[in-house]
């Protein structure tokens, strides 16, 4: 079965690997710094399949970004969301950084016109490799 963690299909968006989880930039920047965790390890997809370590680990990650998420980008509220997805086959969680007002960072405006609704579906933008790189150097240096 292809899986885009285990292939090392979005190895260019890994913000930062530890032992047991990885940070990944959202490709769809829509909602600036989205980022998700995504387990290591391939086949886990139940709450129930984590063990404690990878809990301990997990936790602290979520914590280390989210800070680090409102530090540069000084988000109005974090949603947590895991959807767990056949296609993906690790257990995974998206950090989606929520915007009251516009905010102007790398010489493009992000406004978030789903403020106060769900976060998903999330509006399709592309984003050019530069600004993503960007993004990614600007987490790797806070972590």
């Amino acid at each position: 079965m292809e899986c885009i963690f285990c292939d090392g299909k979005l190895k260019e968006f890994i913000i930062k690997k530890f032992k047991y989880w990885t940070i990944y930039l959202n490709e769809n920047q829509y909602y600036l710094g989205r980022v998700y965790i995504a387990l290591n390890r391939h086949g886990s997809e139940s709450t129930v399949e984590l063990g404690k370590l990878e809990w301990i680990e997990f936790k602290d990650i979520i914590d280390k970004i989210t800070k680090i998420v409102k530090k540069l980008y000084n988000y109005n509220l974090m949603n947590y969301l895991i959807l767990q997805n056949k296609d993906r086959n690790h257990f995974h969680m998206h950090l989606i950084p929520r915007y009251e007002s516009s905010r102007f960072f790398y010489g493009k405006e992000f406004k978030d016109e789903l403020w106060g609704k769900p976060p998903i579906p999330t509006p399709k933008i592309e984003f050019d490799k530069e600004l993503l790189m960007k993004i990614i150097i600007d987490l790797k240096k806070e972590l």
